[in-house]
């Protein structure tokens, strides 16, 4: 005994003195930590159901840091030595879209001089992260799974000698382990998966000792030999096994993966593969096989009984493991390198009270009451906003009065509570909205009458020796008289021949309202003529602009109206002689407008604009009628900007002729028997919105 002991004094001593003093001073990872680098690329290329995210970082020789974070699931990468840089921006993280990705995030974790670039991702439950250095800079390999997010670090690999250009990622390549290394699982939590079994450090081989009657059966197949081996490179002395390049053949992980339903869970396995026929064994002796294979201790319930035919081929032990419990309805718990098999009803009863007696510890301790008044929230709102925040044991009260809200809860949730209250009780922005209804109306009117008159009357008379006659006849047998002709006395009878005519009645070759007039008179006592020349012409434009305003703040519905009720009478049940009532009925200008400001400064808008007005050139029983013009729509403004909501143009064009048949056609002289008018009308509405932001 004091021999050995002696040899390994000795064996010590030679070991501390072929110690280097300057490895202990500076190791190569602290030297490659030291040198500053720069993150300058960032790129996601799918493959299959997973995913390849490169970020490209010239000059990385330090190792990452891998942190795996739940609720929500995140995977945290730490960069030592990385500057982060401005040459990724936002847009470019944008772009790592893919449905394992829920979010992702980067910024600088820590400043010169020993920078740390920081990544978070957030992923969906089950997401398998495989973190590899390239010379590129880091590829992150994502693919789906079951149970937790795990997250490991793999060896370094070169790319392929045709790998594209910085920022296009490259095929993952990876060294195969051992199926010894697989087996041997390193951290397993209560649900973890085969997968999580790879992250184990190699172990030494272990002599399986099987049932005799199963050892005629059971074959561990040799492991898988690939194509091609990667360089090794420079050994870091701190890191683990698994870390370290290894001399054995390595294989290169497939780009594209068959296509599948979605939804559908893809397990991975792992363990080395195993051919094994069975027909009836028990399946206690069995699985005693498979917990020996995979390098698990092994506790069995009491229920877990029965025999079953086995036969596998190739098949991995840890699927093997997952097929049979299924097919014997049961379940297993993997903790620490042990694995525990027992009915589905009694893990998921177990399970329930676990969750129950978490939640218990979760709410016990004493409460804690604080007092938040709040200045820009109603207190109501909040209160049912935080009641989804509040644990079971929590109260939340308010004052109406003082705008108070009176909050009871455990202390470790106060402080998610004060970060809600600071984030809803903030200063809502305000918008100004200006809407402008302007109306354009221009007319041009044109007419040309002739009229002939049939009495002494009017803007011009006949006259009788220097006195207005008013009863100058038709025709007469002395002069003055109207529009007519007489013959002489006819010396046989006595009798008086007479002729009188009208060439155009009132409204015929006449115009209703004549701007100007010509009389024209031929007068004697025997023959007479007397006509009016008519002319008019109008010209006119219309302006009208409505300009109804209203503030109101974000997301918050407002309206304004200026108007007038118009009385009308009604008569009570329809029937003749009942009571007469009055109603009313609205001609108002109103503007009606829900603002919404983006992120961008820009403002959505739900407006609803509305002019009706009293016609009272057109009446009912004495009640105008009422001109509408609205629009409603949803519309997208700048800040200060001005956007035409809608527009109605609308011309009339019309010409008239009036006049006697035949005598209007005439040569020269038809005009006499005719009235013409032409007519033009213009109307034009247009519907102008204007938001601003008040700025404080």
């Amino acid at each position: 005994m004091s021999a050995r002991l002696s040899s390994l004094l000795v064996a010590g001593g030679v070991l501390l003195a072929g110690i280097n003093p300057g490895v202990l001073q500076a190791t190569p990872a602290a030297e490659a930590n030291s040198r500053k680098v720069t993150l300058v690329s960032a790129s996601l290329e799918s493959e299959g159901t997973g995913a390849q995210i490169l970020l490209g970082i010239p000059g990385l020789t330090g190792k990452p840091g891998i942190q795996v974070l739940p609720q929500p699931n995140r995977v945290v990468l730490d960069l030592p030595g990385v500057a982060r840089g401005t040459a990724v921006t936002r847009e470019d993280l944008a772009q790592l879209a893919h449905p394992l990705i829920l979010k992702a995030r980067l910024a600088q974790f820590k400043d010169a001089p020993n920078p740390v670039t920081r990544l978070v991702l957030e992923v969906v439950p089950g997401t398998q992260v495989l973190v590899g250095v390239v010379p590129e800079g880091l590829l992150l390999h994502l693919t789906p799974g079951e149970g937790r997010v795990q997250a490991r670090l793999g060896a370094p690999s070169a790319a392929p000698a045709s790998a594209p250009e910085l920022g296009v990622p490259s095929p993952l390549v990876l060294p195969v382990l051992d199926p010894t290394i697989l087996a041997e699982p390193k951290v397993a939590a209560e649900t973890a998966t085969p997968a999580a079994e790879a992250e184990a450090p190699k172990a030494a081989p272990r002599a399986l000792s099987p049932i005799p009657a199963l050892a005629s059966s059971f074959h561990p197949l040799p492991q898988l030999v690939a194509a091609t081996a990667l360089p090794a490179a420079s050994p870091d002395p701190q890191a683990p096994e698994l870390d370290k390049p290894a001399a054995q053949p390595v294989t290169q992980l497939a780009t594209r993966a068959p296509g599948r339903t979605l939804g559908e869970a893809r397990a991975r396995y792992t363990g080395s593969k195993i051919t094994i026929d069975l027909p009836n064994t028990d399946i206690r002796e069995f699985l005693r096989v498979l917990a020996e294979t995979g390098k698990l201790n092994l506790v069995m319930d009491p229920d877990v009984q029965g025999n079953f035919g086995y036969k596998f081929t190739d098949t991995p032990w840890d699927q093997v493991l997952d097929v049979v419990l299924k097919n014997a309805a049961l379940g297993k718990e993997i903790h620490n390198s042990v694995l525990r098999v027992a009915k589905i009803e009694k893990l998921q009863k177990e399970e329930e009270e676990r969750k129950k007696l978490d939640e218990t510890r979760a709410l016990s301790g004493d409460l804690q009451t604080i007092t938040r008044p709040l200045s820009y929230a109603k207190v109501a709102d909040v209160q049912r906003i935080l009641k989804e925040v509040l644990t079971t044991r929590g109260r939340a009260f308010v004052d109406e009065r003082t705008g108070t809200l009176i909050i009871t809860d455990l202390p470790r949730n106060m402080g998610v509570i004060d970060d809600l209250l600071a984030t809803l009780d903030v200063q809502i922005q305000q918008v100004q909205i200006e809407a402008r209804v302007v109306e354009a109306n221009k007319n041009w009117q044109q007419e040309f009458g002739v009229k002939w008159p049939q009495a002494n009357s009017g803007n011009a008379s006949i006259t009788s020796s220097g006195t207005t006659s008013t009863a100058t006849p038709w025709v007469g047998s002395t002069s003055p008289f109207w529009n007519g002709a007489t013959g002489f006395n006819r010396p046989s009878s006595g009798q008086q021949a007479a002729v009188a005519w009208t060439p155009g009645k009132d409204g015929a070759t006449s115009i209703a309202a004549p701007a100007g007039e010509l009389w024209l008179s031929f007068l004697s006592n025997r023959f007479s003529i007397n006509a009016v020349l008519q002319a008019m012409q109008s010209e006119g434009t219309l302006k009208i602009v409505s300009s109804p305003k209203v503030v109101t703040q974000n997301n918050k519905k407002a309206t304004i109206l200026s108007g007038e009720k118009i009385p009308y009478p009604t008569q009570q049940g329809g029937a003749q002689g009942g009571a007469i009532t009055v109603a009313f009925i609205d001609a108002n200008l109103s503007l009606e407008v829900t603002p919404q400001i983006t992120n961008e400064g820009t403002i959505i808008m739900d407006l609803k604009v509305e002019k009706a007005e009293a016609d009272f050139s057109r009446t009912v029983n004495g009640t105008p009628t009422i001109l509408r013009k609205s629009i409603e729509t949803q519309v997208l403004v700048r800040d200060g900007g001005t956007a035409v909501l809608g527009g109605v143009y609308v011309t009339n064009s019309s010409t008239g002729q009036n006049g006697v048949p035949f005598l209007a056609n005439l040569p020269l002289v038809g005009f006499l028997f005719r009235s013409n008018t032409k007519q033009d009308k213009n109307v034009e509405l247009l519907i102008f919105i204007t938001p601003r932001i008040i700025r404080q």
